[in-house]
């Protein structure tokens, strides 16, 4: 790694560590009331609730609708901090990978497109997760229209973050390819 590449990595390694510093005890705060909400939710309220209607409409399904809206307000705080900490991490990824002689700072962005999108779609795949139940609460077509929208989106992001990588994928297939026909050679 040349010195260039060698102080960006550090760089990117102490936007990273101050990312985890600021955005980290917000979303693990927000993380573990989430997750407190899902539970008593699904656990406790849901079950409860169902004996009863309120106006002809299904105590569950208003139940449900509350903590839609309650983990939407955490879900999009802890994307908001969850993303920032993903952006700085993915650059400290993309030097440690990429790194090789000759690497671009256009590859590296192109290395932590890649990453950040790879992320990206975990991210989203754990939401819908947190929301599923709840949307099937109202009716199951919700979630598997919303899944389906999901998993288009995940299948074009990734094929698009795999691309990110051809050219390290080359690099990695020509230094080998050339290591194999030394042996072959019986030069090495």
């Amino acid at each position: 790694m040349g010195s260039d590449a060698g102080k960006a990595l550090q760089d990117a390694q102490l936007k990273a560590v101050e990312e985890i510093r600021s955005s980290g005890p917000k979303l693990l705060v927000d993380a573990v009331i989430a997750i407190l909400v899902w539970v008593f939710g699904k656990y406790v309220f849901i079950p409860i609730a169902s004996e009863f209607t309120l106006f002809g409409i299904p105590l569950p399904q208003l139940v449900s609708l509350v903590i839609l809206v309650a983990l939407a307000v955490l879900i999009i705080s802890i994307v908001r901090e969850l993303l920032r900490i993903i952006d700085a991490v993915s650059l400290v990824l993309a030097y440690t990978i990429g790194s090789r002689p000759g690497a671009t700072e256009e590859e590296y962005a192109s290395y932590r497109r890649g990453l950040r999108s790879i992320f990206y779609v975990l991210v989203a795949a754990l939401a819908f997760l947190a929301f599923k139940d709840y949307l099937n609460m109202f009716h199951p077509l919700i979630s598997a229209v919303i899944l389906l929208g999901l998993a288009v989106w995940a299948v074009v992001t990734l094929m698009s973050a795999g691309r990110a990588f051809s050219r390290l994928a080359e690099h990695y297939a020509h230094q080998w390819a050339a290591e194999l026909e030394r042996r072959v050679r019986g030069e090495g």
